[in-house]
């Protein structure tokens, strides 16, 4: 059995808001990874969501090498190392979410 390859892992946390909610969740990433985390802006405006274009809404940070293992072991032990076949698309790539961070050993 082939053992998998770990290119990096994506952290990703979207508040659809800027300000304060933004700000905690940056500070709950960096906390959870060790990595200060990127802000990125919405593309488009959302008239229903309240979210306009260039709008700062959601932060993530790319872990890499050992960092990256070590986070995922973490994140998986928090859904009880289990995730769906519906997770995984054709080119070995997953993804999966987290309802709340403290969930995750070490936080």
């Amino acid at each position: 059995m082939l053992k998998p390859k770990i290119e990096k892992v994506v952290v990703n946390c979207c508040v659809g808001r800027s300000g304060e909610p933004l700000e905690k969740a940056m500070k709950i990433i960096q906390e959870l990874t060790g990595q200060k985390p990127c802000v990125r802006k919405a593309k488009k405006t959302i008239r229903q969501f309240g979210i306009r274009k260039g709008e700062p809404i959601a932060c993530v940070v790319t872990l890499r090498k050992e960092k990256a293992l070590e986070f995922l072991k973490r994140a998986l032990a928090a859904v009880e190392n289990k995730v769906k076949a519906s997770s995984f698309d054709e080119h070995g790539n997953f993804s999966f979410g987290i309802k709340e961070h403290i969930e995750i050993p070490g936080t």
